[in-house]
Order: C-alpha cells, then structure tokens, then sequence
C-alpha cells in the first residue's frame, strides 16, 4: 500500500467518526436557515467582527468543502476582505467594527486589511480591537483601532522577530542517507539543512536582514498608529519582552484592560439597547455574501492572483502553471481587460511551470496590455521568474523577493537500506538511467547530467531577468547568487520599481492604459459552491462540540499532509524556488 492510499485509508476512517455528528448539525442548520430570516440579512446597528483565527491568504479559500476544516484558510481573500471592510465603513447598518482572533495569514494579505479598517475608521466607523493576548503581529493589526482591548490576564509579546531553521545533515550521515545536491548560487541555501549540521553565514546574513526589514515594519506602524516612541518599542523588545496587561496600558501600547464582555456592554450602551439586548454580531464572511455583486462591465483592470507553490499542469490547491496561464490568456482575449495586475505570493517551484506562465505574460505585452506585478509577503525564485517581464514591479518593503538561483536534490538511502539488510539490484539500458530512484547513489556522471541542467536553467534565468529588468547581465550575475532580498533592497538594486501595496499597482495599471481612476477593477471571481456556503453556515450558527472540532481539524491535518506528500512524489528534480520555509514569529 502507497503512502497516499494508506493516508486516505485513516481520512476515511477518521471521517466516519465525525458523519453521524455533521449529519445531525447539518439538519439543525437547515432547519434554522428554513424557519429564519435570510443568512445575510444585516441589522440597523450591527457589530461586524473581523476574525482571522483562520489564516487570510491572497486566493482566499480555493476548494469546496474545506469549510469543515476549521483550522484551515480564511473563506475571503485578502482583496475582498479589504473591501468589505471598507464598505462597512460605509454602511449605515454597521455601528462598529471589532477586530478579533490571532490574525493569522500572509503580512501582505493582513496589511491590505489593515488598511481598510484605516480606511472605515476615517469614514466615521469606531474600530475596536479584543485580544486576549498579543504577540507582535496582533499589536500591529489591532493598534490601527480606537480602542485596543486587552484582557485583564494578558499580556503583550514583544520580544522579537524569530525564525529557526531545522538542520538534518548530520543526523542524515548518522542514519546512512543522505541527499546528492546540484546548485547554483552561494546563497541557495535550501539544501543547506540537507547537507550541513548548521547555518552558513550566508543564509545568517540574508535572515538577519529579513527579519530587519519585519520588525521596522511592523514596529514603525505600531509606533505611528499608536503614538508610541520607536526607539521605546525596541528597548522594550530588547530588555522586557513580555509586558503584563498593565505595563502594556502603562506604555500606551493598549488603550483599555478588560474583558470581552465589557467591551460587548460598551457597544450595547453606545447603541442605546435595553439591558439584556442582545447585539447583532455579524461576521466578515457573512457580510461578505450580503453586499456580493457582480464585478461591473466595461474597460477597465483585471487583477490575476498567483498565490502559492507553482507546479506543473493544473492543480486547485496550488499554482498551476497551466491554470494561471490560461487565466492570462483569457485576460488578453477579453477586450474590456486594458491592463493587468498580477498579485504575486509565492515562493516559485517549478522552472518549467514558471516559464510556460511567463509566456503569456510576455503575450499580454505584444498585445499592448500592461502588466503590473504586486509582491505580496514572498515573489521569489519562480515567483520572480514570473514577475521580471512585467512593465512596472511594486513591492512591499518587507517583501522577500530576488532568491535567482536553482537547485536540485535527489536523496538516496542506499546505506541505510544495507544497515537494514535491503539491497536494490539494478538493471539498466543506460549507465544514465536511474536519477529518479532513492535506492542508489548518483555517481559522477548522472550527478553532471543534473547539474548542466541546473546551470543550464540558471543561466537562462540571469537572461530573463536581464531582459525584462533592462539590466545589465554582468550586474544580474552579481545580485543573483540565490540571495533573497527585501523589498526596500530590491528597489535599491533595480529588481523592483516602487514600494507600495496592491492599491499603488492598480494606479500605475490605470496610468498605462489611459484609464481613468474610475475605471473598474475585476478581481477573479470565486466560484462558491452552494453547500459550501450552507456548511459555512453551519458552523457559523450551530458550532460544534469541542470534540467533534477537534475530530475535523484532525482530518484537515491529516488531508492537508497526504497533499503535501503526493506533491513532493510527484515533484521536479530541477527547482527554481525559495531557499527554505521562511516563518518569521
């Protein structure tokens, strides 16, 4: 039995522990949705609460049915989130916004909505933030609010930007395997912790700098936002760390100490309810499906999103290389599209797949339509390869972009086989066969058959971008390497154009196709099953027990691995990605 089918085997069984439950809430629900008012109705002083205790990416959720899993993506994508926020400020109905959950997601898929509850706040809407307790992220998205709500056992984590990076070299020589590598680029670092026992000072050298450029983020719009001294916040992170609820209200971090029902009878009284009232909660997704419309016709932006690894073929919970492709080639041959903005977060993956998507962004110029590229928190390596033809290039300047450079790796567990007494007997046509097999170790000429076509991939990778960043090859070469930059450092470089966000690149997008600043904005529409939306329903208005949500975020783990696990068997040899899993805490 394959890895794959033994996984699906436990989905089943794990699955069929928790039927009888849904089944039993799901006619609850469709019991309640029948005799009630409409799932989307909005009442005169509603409280929309923005939760993202589930992560909030730039696609949003791409399957149906993923609304079982509790624990998995936001359903909104960070655009329409951002947007929806920015209508409730608008919205009469809507008496406040509160903020709550562990803001979970990408920095640039967070920072969009960030931006719009400014937004809603300028246009009159109070913003309150509830958190129990805050670590640096939190403090950041919620001190955008009027009044920052801390519990009163809380406390604030200012201690800094982490990341830590598992090295398995010499545990992989003690077992007997180990992994052949073919690279180009000293700062490729993501078959470091494959072959070595501890970081290189190059790869210290571009995360000390990544985790820089987070934390001047981050503190400096904390500071802004909360009228708070710079230089304080980083003194704080460096000499106290953890700040109880007091010390937090104390250094103006935090504007109240208090419970969650505190704030609930605050918004009650505000809202001149009788004692006992209830509040009309809504949540973001539900307001979401109350104010949904059709995107409106005419000449105008088509925003294209490329969120995630990029693979080959067609594949939903990914990049597809020939998904987004034709996304492209459908965008061309619409007539109302007179630019395009492609939103990029993604670490690259496969060389071929990154190519056959630049094609068509190179088609989209001989058509005479601009292409704009928007970094989201990561455009790297393939995510680059995509972006380096566009006509203009706008990242954020915490975004971690550049990583030119290729790698392979091809593991073997030829000795630890032996020490176990397997051995694999081969027969071959050709000396060169076998690359693809983990039983036996490359010798010299197969391990030189993979590496002329990393440098061979390379090389054409220091052309494109030379190319399409009209700079000189020499100077690419240099700034190549595999080393992963920041924004801020590849604006300096001429990587990037400008520093700004996704709302900068629809601007640009309009200066370059004449339109005005009216013209319309068409982001890809997510195709909402039905059910989807009824089980989201669900478990916004039935809950589950605690369980039973323990059971279904099993299962979401347990799905999301086997996933994983048939990607890396069916992955290339050859990549052009990332240099780690960078996670920044």
């Amino acid at each position: 039995m394959t890895r794959t089918k033994a996984l699906v085997l436990v989905l089943v069984v794990v699955g069929l522990s928790v039927f009888a439950a849904l089944a039993l809430v799901f006619f609850m629900a469709v019991g309640s949705l029948a005799a009630g008012a409409p799932p989307t109705a909005v009442a005169d002083g509603s409280v929309l609460v923005v939760d993202f205790s589930r992560p909030l990416g730039e696609a949003g959720r791409r399957q149906p049915g993923m609304a079982l899993f509790s624990d998995l993506s936001h359903p909104l994508a960070a655009h329409e989130a951002a947007r929806v926020v920015r209508e409730a400020g608008e919205d009469e109905r809507i008496a406040a916004i509160v903020v709550r959950g562990g803001f979970d997601g990408s920095l640039s898929s967070l920072d969009m909505v960030r931006d719009a509850l400014a937004d809603a706040r300028e246009a009159g809407t109070p913003v309150y933030a509830q958190l129990g307790s805050a670590n640096e992220r939190m403090l950041w998205l919620g001190s955008v609010a009027d009044e920052l709500w801390l519990e009163p056992l809380g406390f604030v984590e200012l201690d800094g930007w982490f990341a830590d990076v598992l090295y398995f070299g010499d545990a992989l020589k003690q077992l007997g395997a180990e992994v052949q590598v073919t690279r180009v680029g000293k700062y490729k670092s993501a078959v470091e912790p494959y072959m070595l026992g501890q970081m290189s000072p190059e790869n210290r050298e571009q995360l000390t700098e990544m985790l820089g450029a987070i934390e001047t983020k981050m503190f400096g719009d904390i500071a802004s936002a909360r009228g708070a001294d710079l230089e304080r916040l980083r003194q704080l992170s460096r000499e106290t760390g953890w700040l109880t609820a007091q010390r937090a209200l104390e250094e103006k971090l935090v504007t109240h100490v208090g419970a969650y029902s505190e704030l609930l009878a605050k918004l009650r009284e505000d809202s001149g309810l009788d004692k006992g009232d209830e509040l009309d909660e809504i949540s973001l997704a539900k307001y979401a499906r109350s104010v949904r419309r059709s995107p409106k016709s005419g000449a105008g932006v088509q925003v294209v999103i490329a969120d995630g690894e990029i693979v080959d073929g067609s594949n939903p919970a990914a990049i597809g290389g020939d998904d987004l492709a034709q996304e492209l080639r459908e965008a061309r041959e619409d007539d109302d599209v007179r630019a395009v903005v492609l939103r990029v977060d993604s670490p690259g993956g496969s060389a071929t797949a990154s190519d056959v998507i630049r094609a068509e962004v190179l088609a989209l110029k001989a058509a005479g339509k601009p292409v704009i590229v928007s970094m989201g928190s990561v455009a790297a390596s393939g995510g680059y390869w995509i972006s380096a033809d566009a006509d203009a290039i706008v990242a954020q300047p915490h975004t971690l972009t550049g990583s030119i450079g290729v790698f392979g790796m091809l593991p073997n567990v030829e000795a630890l086989a032996e020490r176990y007494g397997l051995r694999a007997e081969r027969v071959a046509t050709s000396p060169l066969a076998g690359v693809g097999s983990m039983w036996k170790r490359l010798d010299e000429p197969q391990l030189a058959l993979v590496q002329g076509f990393v440098d061979e991939i390379y090389e054409r990778f220091l052309d494109l971008v030379a190319a399409g960043r009209k700079l000189d090859r020499e100077r690419v070469a240099e700034i190549a390497q595999g080393r992963v930059w920041t924004g801020t450092r590849a604006k300096e470089l001429g990587l990037v154009d400008e520093l700004g966000g996704l709302e900068r690149a629809i601007e640009l997008a309009r200066e370059r196709a004449g339109l005005s600043d009216k013209a319309p904005v068409r982001y890809p529409q997510r195709q909402v099953e039905w059910f989807e939306e009824l089980l989201e329903e669900i478990l916004e208005q039935e809950g589950l027990a605690a369980t039973q949500g323990a059971q279904l975020k099993a299962l979401g783990r347990l799905s999301r691995f086997a996933q994983v696990l048939e990607h890396v068997d069916g992955a290339p040899r050859v990549l052009a990605r990332l240099p780690f899993e960078f996670s920044a805490r």
